[in-house]
C-alpha cells in the first residue's frame, strides 16, 4: 500500500491519522497484505466451511427461572422514583396506536 492510498482510505473514512503515524500503519498494512497474499495462495477447495475454529460447544449451564425472595425485590425497588406493585414505573416512552 502507498501512502497516497492510506492518506485516501483515512480520507474516506472520516480517520485522522498524523504524519508520524502513517510509516507505522503503512508498514503494518504491508504486512497484512503480504499475509493476504500467502493465503489467497493456498488451495483450499478440499476445506468444509467451518463458524468456528474449534469444535467446542457452549459450556454455560441452563437458565433455571428462581424466584426471587420478596425482601430483595423490596430492596430493589426502594429506590425507586415511582413503583406500580413490584415493577418500576416509569414515563410512556413509546406511543403504540
Amino acid at each position: 500500500m502507498l501512502k497516497e492510498e492510506l492518506e485516501t482510505t483515512a480520507f474516506l473514512a472520516r480517520i485522522a491519522v498524523k504524519e508520524e503515524e502513517k510509516e507505522k500503519y503503512l508498514k503494518d498494512l504491508n504486512y497484512m497484505m503480504e499475509y493476504i497474499e500467502i493465503l489467497q495462495g493456498e488451495d483450499v477447495s478440499n476445506l468444509k466451511p467451518t463458524t468456528h475454529v474449534t469444535e467446542l460447544r457452549n459450556v454455560w449451564r441452563d437458565d433455571v427461572v428462581r424466584p426471587c425472595p420478596p425482601e430483595t425485590v423490596e430492596k430493589m425497588l426502594e429506590r425507586a422514583p415511582e413503583r406500580e406493585g413490584n415493577f418500576y414505573k416509569i414515563k410512556k416512552v413509546i406511543d403504540a396506536q
